[in-house]
């Protein structure tokens, strides 16, 4: 039973299209609910910060993600490397460069009053160089043993490795604002995301032109990035009053349950009421999560409708099947986007449940984000 329904569709997506199933698509959604309720409480405990600040640090490994798996689509991983590029296996690798780089950030901020602040920056920027070097030694070792990547000239692919593990250095002032944890998760992120990308790069170089289509990258990149700056632009304002008396749309005070609000009448809560529809367009865990969703909605629409693609996951292939066409999909992914809005416009996480919060966004958006993602890198070199 575990070989028929969750060994070998791993083994078999591995340079293919195969891996999903009713019974290992409804466990892996099951785990996965389970998982962030889990981790909350983990997150919580650790005093992580619950902010989207947060979710924007976690955001690098969205793409890392992807373009792992578009490098594994290209059969440039080696075979012991390729299946832990395919789901499930792909999620649990990227949790675990996670908690490698969260580990350094949790340990430099927990130094205390030991070292100078400038101190723990130049030894967290060491650290995280080391990881991505790290990365930089693990999965090119692969790709130049691979019978795909043998055959490249991985120059390009070297020098942008290279300085990939100098990111720390160029984005010290950048990311000033964050907090420990969340420059070495970003950093470490941001590295590999270049790592791979470079592998992109020295494959695309060797395509033939009737193989590389950049169009798609103008449509499926450029309107979820028109989307994410018009509701940001929409919601800024709404949100700054917010802020300047220190509330966030659909975070309770501390003290406060939903019952409590629910019955509380007072100027405060109107204020909120009146500026929480807008407020939460601004948010990176509403606009990036919305346009997650229409990136995937775009991605297959234009892969089924102009590459000939075939939709693999069994939801996506049942909608579109009803639907009749693609962009019937597309349009769904856009309606689940004004749900996904209005469930942050009107849902309320008491204090303590900021994490629960941040980890819900994350998880809608990786769902969305990262097959749109992987999808218009399949579809910019042709696998």
């Amino acid at each position: 039973f575990v070989t028929n329904y969750y060994v070998n569709p791993v083994l078999d997506e591995s340079g293919g299209d195969a891996g999903y199933n009713v019974t290992n698509t409804v466990t892996y959604a099951v785990v996965l609910a389970l998982f962030v309720a889990a981790l909350s409480a983990w997150l919580r405990i650790l005093d992580i910060d619950p902010s989207d600040a947060t979710l924007l640090a976690l955001l690098p490994y969205v793409f890392w993600a992807a373009l792992g798996e578009v490098v594994e689509d290209a059969d440039m991983f080696d075979s012991s490397m390729a299946p832990l590029f395919v789901s499930p296996s792909i999620h649990f690798q990227t949790a675990l460069w996670v908690i490698i780089a969260g580990s350094i950030g949790y340990h430099v901020r927990n130094y205390g009053s030991k070292i100078s602040d400038s101190e723990k920056d130049r030894i967290l920027e060491s650290l995280c160089m080391i990881v991505i070097f790290v990365q930089f030694l693990v999965f090119g070792h692969s790709i130049s043993s691979s019978e795909v990547g043998g055959e490249l000239d991985l120059t390009i692919f070297a020098v942008i490795g290279i300085s990939a593990i100098m990111l720390p250095i160029f984005f010290r002032e950048s990311i000033s604002e964050f907090s420990y944890i969340q420059k070495s998760v970003y950093l470490v992120g941001c590295g590999g995301v270049l790592i791979f990308f470079g592998a992109l790069v020295s494959f695309a170089t060797v395509l033939p032109e009737d193989k590389l289509s950049l169009w798609p990258l103008i449509i499926v990149i450029g309107v979820p990035l028109l989307l994410c700056y018009t509701m940001f632009s929409v919601g800024i304002e709404s949100s700054r009053k917010l802020s300047q008396r220190g509330f966030v749309a659909g975070i309770l005070p501390e003290g406060i349950s939903e019952l409590d609000y629910q019955d509380l009448v007072s100027e405060d809560k109107t204020f909120v009421e009146e500026n929480r529809n807008k407020a939460v367009l601004a948010y990176p865990v509403v606009f990036l999560s919305v346009s997650g969703q229409v990136m995937d909605g775009l991605a297959t629409w234009i892969g089924i409708e102009y590459f000939g693609y075939d939709e693999k996951h069994l939801l996506s292939a049942r909608i579109i099947e009803e639907f009749g066409n693609t962009f019937g999909f597309t349009m769904v992914k856009a309606g689940l986007g004004i749900i996904i809005w209005w469930f942050f416009a009107k849902a309320n996480f008491e204090n303590r449940q900021q994490h629960l919060r941040l980890l819900v966004g994350l998880m809608i958006l990786v769902v969305g984000m990262a097959p749109g993602l992987r999808g218009v890198g399949r579809l910019v070199i042709g696998q």
